[in-house]
């Protein structure tokens, strides 16, 4: 089968985290840097979203997808036990639906990317977010509790 390719922005969190994933099972595999919404991104995932994967011929999108698959068809560490697969996707989701647009897509980028006056990071953006961060502490806290 031909060499395994992962496709999108090395700066990326989420084709981070599908990197991380071969890595951590030895997979060798070529970073093919695309940026969202390319046609070789667009060929694979119908929102132009990435990472994207291309694997002889299976074509995945989104990272989770592409992380189990990588798990599941090559030799090396298990990275999702079976018996905590129901607490891993739980927490995947959390991330992909609170943490990630909250801190990462909301609160960091506003100083990454700031779109205030004079190119300063804009205060009421941050300020606006700042319930829905002071949250997620509560998040951990439930999680493991009894």
């Amino acid at each position: 089968m031909s060499e395994l390719q992962i496709i999108g922005f090395p700066q990326s969190t989420y084709v981070r985290v599908v990197r991380m994933a071969a890595e951590e099972k030895g997979v060798p595999y070529e970073l093919v840097p695309e940026p969202p919404h390319s046609d070789a991104v667009n060929a694979v995932h119908p929102f132009g979203k990435i990472p994207v994967m291309r694997h002889g011929d299976v074509n995945l999108c989104e990272s989770r997808a592409i992380a189990g698959y990588i798990d599941r068809n090559f030799d090396g560490p298990v990275l999702f036990p079976k018996d905590l697969a129901a607490e891993i996707d739980q927490w995947v989701s959390i991330v992909n639906t609170v943490i990630d647009p909250t801190l990462i897509r909301g609160y960091l980028f506003c100083y990454l990317f700031p779109k205030g006056a004079n190119g300063e990071p804009d205060r009421a953006a941050i300020d606006a977010l700042l319930p829905d961060i002071n949250v997620l502490p509560m998040l951990f806290y439930l999680q493991n509790t009894p």
